[in-house]
């Protein structure tokens, strides 16, 4: 799927062509607090259905409703979009100062040059169900101011959670984590009765593999609604089409389609009846240590793989839903993490169906310590995936003054993602005045944004190096117990070859020869057949493979192969591996120090390794390989030596600190370098903290100026070289020295520069 450009409707047409608005329209009647309270409160149940309170011109205005219209590529622009906060306030919709209020709003994000704006509140949908109309309306009046300043409106919401305090404690938890949810969820009993297309919301909760009761999140206080239930599944469609007919929204984030509650979820009869049906399995007892945590089962092998397939499954029935090409996304924070089998979370399943990617930059950006890079790895599988499937790529990063709010952005146009900035104040610790100080989102991100807008020429092509990062999803989700067994190396690789100045991509296959040709295998237990085929042609191509630890002992499923990778090139490794016990919860029994399997050569072998590695021709290409893991102290700086040692770089820079990291594009004849320092100096706020981390918000970022002289040393010639800045005024061209070398002044600058440089 989704193997041509993206043709979602995109703010890329939006800068230069109208849009076709949603007519306005206003609910008649006398608005008095005593109707708002009636209608919070006293909604019609007949037959222990509710009904929930329907505005009559959203209905009326159904078919107006227009599916979004198609990209235009001529228009290069990305999204640059913020959060569109819900809160108690919005709930008395409507009124003429709510309305003036979002005009005000809708005029600051114009004005700072947003795109597109994300609903956030109401957030556990279910949980506003009596309200549904009045919040379908205002989410319709929202659109339209929107529109008139060409901008888009995603709503974004939970389709499965529902928050189910069952004490004070657990409500006041709500209020102070989660307040920004907009929490107006019904008492218990209430919930009990609640009815939606000819079902009870109850019986769609998803169930304790233990207990067989209602799983419960202790971290939202919320139950949660099963995926593989199909009550549940139709209801959710059936609200969405009442989403799309009421309020005009350009695009959808349909949020936690996974198992929240990890392994202990789920055993209603729905799972159950599907891993009978599809796998010609049945759920055991969590006393069968044979099967629970067991890695050489193939039962729970199978439960991990129904597990993604659930997920994924899930947002095929959303697409089918939507108007076709309708921008789609949901939540995901990491496809890369070893305990995501738990979860059935990965967007390598989500990409069957959304045409976005989520690309979060969870906590703060930067880090409390000035750090951004420990997410990398998790950024750049996004990236891989987004590449593939022609899909735009979310960056969403979080903060609460102007400085965070231009780094997440930065860090957004160095890793070649659009940007989503978003503040979270219902999730701080702090005096009402405090709170009420923060600026809007729409007020923090104006810098980066307009800049951007005015220079859509620096974000385009495609990251330009020939080296690939492998993620073996079969060895994560089939073979990987703990985070030294596969992801740990995964993450070493990724981290050391940026911290190296390496630009790379990451890969979700082998490539075949062509753009990459050197690849980069940490760990790489299982490998299919298909992909021993493509490796061998990879190297006969004349690419380089570097591999480090095991590789390729086992198949896609974590079956022992007759004959390791390895073998096919003489190398005779003796993988040995821990003794491993099932158990439930999975993989918890694991204490540190956590004992890894160990490539360990004869040495017969042994005596061929050079410079610690194994080197062989393999037709026009190379492999090399050495037993110990990336994450071991040294190897991964010897990674970086042999990958240094092949095809030279297209540009060198001297005179940049190493304090610098870069990134490098092509563009037809351009190269684009993105530069960002890798650590800055953070100034925490000392009044607030994130009630989440209990850590303090930073306010300020200090940087420290460039002032050395920069030195481009091109391979091939250039014709023109440009630095670009937000910290200066205008762009400065370089100079011409000796031989194809350039030469860049790039005082002033201190927080990011883009290189152009024409060929």
């Amino acid at each position: 799927m989704h193997q041509s450009k993206a043709h979602h409707r995109s703010p890329r047409s939006r800068e230069k062509s109208n849009l076709s608005r949603p007519v306005r329209f206003s609910a008649g009647g006398d608005w008095t607090r005593r109707s708002f309270v009636q209608s919070l409160g006293g909604m019609a149940v007949a037959a222990g259905a509710l009904a929930p309170f329907t505005w009559n011109g959203s209905i009326a205005q159904a078919a107006e409703f227009t599916s979004p219209r198609k990209q235009d590529e001529k228009d290069k622009s990305r999204y640059r979009a913020v959060s569109w906060w819900l809160t108690w306030e919005d709930l008395a919709w409507p009124n003429q100062a709510l309305m003036e209020k979002i005009r005000r709003r809708a005029d600051r994000c114009a004005a700072s040059g947003v795109n597109c704006c994300s609903v956030f509140g109401a957030h556990f949908r279910w949980d506003v169900m009596p309200i549904w109309g009045r919040l379908h309306d205002l989410l319709r009046f929202i659109a339209d101011e929107l529109h008139q300043r060409q901008i888009v409106l995603f709503d974004h919401h939970s389709s499965v959670l529902t928050h189910r305090p069952r004490s004070r404690e657990e409500a006041l938890n709500i209020w102070r984590s989660n307040r920004h949810h907009v929490p107006f969820y019904p008492s218990n009993e209430l919930a009990a009765t609640l009815q939606f297309n000819g079902s009870r919301l109850n019986d769609w909760r998803m169930l304790d593999v233990e207990a067989g009761q209602p799983v419960y999140l202790a971290t939202y206080n919320a139950e949660q609604y099963c995926m593989n239930n199909p009550a549940f599944r139709a209801a959710y469609g059936q609200y969405l089409k009442q989403l799309l007919a009421e309020t005009g929204i350009d695009g959808l984030m349909s949020d936690d389609g996974i198992f929240y509650a990890d392994w202990r979820a789920c055993a209603c009869s729905h799972c159950r009846k599907r891993f009978k049906e599809q796998y010609g399995q049945s759920l055991p007892p969590v006393s069968d240590a044979g099967f629970w945590g067991n890695r050489g089962s193939q039962a729970f092998r199978d439960w991990i793989k129904m597990r993604f397939e659930a997920c994924g499954d899930f947002l095929v029935d959303v697409k089918k839903v939507l108007p076709p090409g309708f921008p789609l996304l949901t939540c995901c924070s990491s496809s890369d993490g070893y305990a995501l089998p738990a979860f059935g979370m990965s967007y390598q399943d989500f990409i069957r169906s959304c045409n976005l990617i989520m690309l979060e930059m969870c906590g703060s950006t930067p880090s409390i310590e000035g750090a951004w890079d420990e997410r990398i790895p998790s950024q750049l599988l996004h990236l891989g995936i987004a590449r593939d499937h022609h899909a735009a790529c979310f960056g969403l990063g979080y903060g609460y003054f102007p400085d965070t709010a231009f780094f997440v952005w930065a860090l957004n146009k160095f890793l070649g993602s659009d940007s989503w900035f978003s503040t979270l104040k219902g999730r701080l610790v702090a005096t009402e005045p405090h709170l009420a100080a923060l600026a809007d989102d729409s007020e923090l991100v104006g810098e980066g944004y307009r800049w951007e807008k005015a220079r859509p020429q620096l974000f385009a092509g495609e990251v330009d190096t020939d080296i690939a990062v492998f993620f073996s999803r079969a060895t994560r989700d089939f073979y990987g117990q703990c985070q030294p067994d596969y992801a740990g190396d995964y993450h070493a690789s990724c981290l050391q070859l940026m911290r190296a100045g390496i630009t790379y991509e990451v890969v979700t296959d082998i490539p075949g020869a062509g753009k990459w040709r050197r690849l980069v295998l940490s760990s790489a237990v299982c490998l299919s057949a298909d992909q021993r085929r493509r490796l061998s042609e990879f190297l006969a191509g004349g690419g380089t493979v570097i591999a480090t630890g095991p590789t390729g002992h086992y198949d896609q499923e974590a079956n022992p192969s007759a004959k390791s990778w390895l073998q096919d090139f003489g190398v005779a490794c003796e993988l040995a591996e821990p003794p491993r016990p099932g158990g439930f919860p999975p993989y918890k029994n694991l204490k540190p120090p956590i004992k890894v399997a160990e490539c360990r050569v004869p040495d017969s072998l042994a005596k061929q390794l050079q410079d610690g590695w194994f080197s062989v021709p393999v037709g026009k290409g190379r492999l090399c390989w050495r037993p110990e893991r990336i994450a071991q102290k040294g190897i991964a700086a010897a990674v970086v030596k042999v990958l240094r040692s092949g095809t030279g770089e297209a540009l060198v820079i001297k005179g940049l600190p190493a304090t610098w990291q870069v990134r490098r594009y092509r563009d037809g004849n351009r190269l684009l370098i993105q530069a960002l320092p890798a650590k800055v100096g953070t100034v925490l706020n000392p009044e607030m903290r994130n009630a989440f981390s209990n850590q303090s918000i930073i306010e300020k970022l200090n940087y420290a100026p460039l002032t050395a002289e920069l030195v481009l040393e091109p391979a091939a010639v250039l014709s023109r070289v440009l630095l670009h800045s937000p910290d200066r005024p205008e762009a400065r061209a370089g100079s011409r020295s000796a031989g194809k070398a350039w030469t860049v002044d790039p005082s002033g600058v201190s927080r990011y520069f883009v290189l152009e440089c024409f060929g």
